[in-house]
């Protein structure tokens, strides 16, 4: 039987040792899995009775950039009866329903380092703005205590994290057409046997 794989979430300020979020949808026996990533000015996974992106949107700025709050989302890999987990890949936008309009940009990262939520530039390096084929995704580690495990490994062999998958949306003043982006996929792919 195939191990049994949900999207995770943390939000809130940063705490413990390793740093992490305050509060953590899906880990380790919550059940409020992640099942968006949608980009908003609020802090908090939707699936664990946060705040909607239409109630928190990002803004056209008058110069600069607006940003959304960062999404510290992570794999957790749990049951079933797997021998390992290997060879996973990360992409923020393999799939879309159109494009993002002039003066949206999309970054992201993996990590195993977490920070405090903030609405400015994380500095995500990894533009995914246009598609970025899985192929071409970022290489993801794994870890059997957490996403912020300073030392993941290549494999996992029993039931763990991914590292975070760390996204946000940038708004340049020189967005054209403000409004909701195009819907979008973002795939994590690994090999298990």
């Amino acid at each position: 039987m195939p191990a049994t794989f949900h999207y995770c979430e943390d939000n809130g300020a940063a705490t413990g040792s390793p740093v992490h979020g305050t509060t953590r949808s899906g880990f380790p026996s919550d059940t409020h899995y992640a099942t968006d990533m949608n980009w908003k000015t609020a802090d908090d996974c939707t699936a664990n009775g946060g705040t909607t992106y239409s109630s928190a949107p990002i803004t056209v700025p008058g110069s600069g950039s607006n940003y959304s709050m960062p999404k510290y989302q992570y794999g957790h890999f749990i049951g079933g009866t797997f021998n390992q987990i290997s060879s996973a890949k990360w992409s923020a936008h393999t799939g879309d329903t159109g494009s993002f309009p002039t003066g949206i940009t999309l970054k992201g990262t993996v990590t195993s380092t977490y920070a405090t939520p903030a609405t400015s530039n994380s500095s995500f390096g990894t533009d995914f703005t246009s598609q970025v084929a899985i192929g071409s995704g970022i290489s993801v580690n794994f870890a059997t205590s957490g996403p912020e495990n300073a030392s993941p490994a290549s494999t996992l062999s029993a039931d763990g994290y991914t590292q975070y998958l760390a996204s946000q949306l940038v708004v340049a003043s020189t967005c054209t057409t403000p409004g909701d982006t195009p819907t979008i996929t973002a795939t994590l792919q690994y090999n298990e046997n």
